[in-house]
């Protein structure tokens, strides 16, 4: 890093977060989520308005990298609202489903609305609050407000979406406003994200980076963590990529099969309808060769019309013969013969 860049600890922001973290904008910024919580190592981590869960669970995941004693809640109602779109129960019970059984010893959702949850924190004792509730400058601005008396004295505040300047988003103009009065700094990436340091007892690092504020360091740091969330995003497209590719494989081998058994099933009609002709033909053949055996007295054209039919017999069983030849040996019969042996060895038991 250049001169005056602080020299950062990168061990927990490298990690990869977990393939369940649901895709989301979010994404971008939990190699800084991770950093944050190993820097910080909050005692309590609160979330205000979760959804899918993608930050949520990045910074459980995080918690349970750094081995903290960190206590995580998610407060929602789970039905969503005019800037995430409403959604169905289905989402909260496969978030708190995954929550449970990976981080269900340290973890909580807790499914009622935002003021409804005051009464159960004390004041002073959120170390890092996540806020990304409704987005209107008024929505948000009360959440700062209402949550503020709950922040400790190394309390970090997050505000998603500082980057948003439509649909009535108003995140920008509160963060424009909060960034007056405490130290802090903005991640432009993938919608934005506010980092406002409202305690007094902050972590050096992160007063280095809040000292920064509007310098060339300070975007070389911005464009360090925006490189991270961009491979977390390239990873992901190559793992949905080669999932397609995967589910476009097991189609076409399913579509195959069922050409396959197709093809064979009509294989196995000719074949049986072969077989019955081929024993027609063989009794006709018997029965012309007992006409001649049985006349040696007749006219030369009882013999010339006897014979005819004893070789046009001979020549329909030479091509029913043909026929069964390639039935045998027809790719699909081949493919399907395990089938076959199977299914004979049952029907004998």
């Amino acid at each position: 890093m250049s001169a005056g860049t602080p020299q950062l600890k990168l061990n927990a922001a490298m990690s990869l977060p977990a393939a369940r973290v649901p895709p989301s904008a979010w994404i971008g910024h939990i190699p800084f989520a991770f950093w944050l919580v190993e820097e910080a190592k909050p005692r309590m981590l609160v979330e205000l308005g979760s959804h899918h869960g993608a930050s949520y669970l990045g910074f459980c995941q995080a918690v349970r990298h750094c081995a903290l004693d960190t206590r995580c809640f998610a407060v929602d109602m789970w039905t969503g609202d005019e800037h995430s779109g409403f959604y169905g129960d289905e989402v909260f019970k496969t978030l708190w489903q995954y929550n449970q059984e990976q981080y269900g010893g340290f973890s909580a959702l807790m499914r009622m609305k935002f003021d409804e949850a005051l009464e159960y924190f004390a004041e002073g004792s959120i170390d890092v609050l996540h806020i990304d509730g409704l987005h209107t400058y008024e929505a948000v601005r009360q959440d700062f407000e209402t949550w503020l008396p709950k922040m400790s004295s190394r309390g970090v505040v997050l505000f998603h979406d500082t980057m948003v300047r439509e649909r009535n988003f108003g995140v920008w103009k509160l963060w424009g406003e909060l960034v007056q009065q405490y130290p802090g700094f903005e991640f432009q990436h993938t919608h934005g994200l506010g980092v406002l340091l409202v305690g007094p007892d902050q972590p050096q690092s992160l007063l280095d980076l809040a000292a920064l504020r509007g310098s060339e360091s300070e975007a070389t740091v911005l464009r360090l963590f925006d490189a991270l969330g961009s491979r977390i995003y390239a990873d992901r497209r190559i793992a949905e990529a080669e999932a397609r590719a995967d589910g476009a494989l097991e189609q076409a081998r399913q579509q195959l099969a069922q050409i396959g058994t197709v093809e064979a099933s009509q294989n196995d009609m000719e074949l049986a309808a072969a077989r019955a002709q081929i024993a027609q033909l063989s009794g006709e053949l018997d029965t012309v060769r007992a006409r001649i055996a049985a006349a040696p007295q007749s006219t030369a054209a009882d013999v010339v019309a006897l014979q005819t039919a004893l070789d046009e017999c001979q020549a329909q069983m030479r091509a029913q013969d043909e026929r069964f030849r390639q039935i045998m040996g027809s790719r699909s019969w081949k493919l399907t013969a395990p089938v076959r042996w199977l299914s004979a060895a049952f029907k004998g038991k």
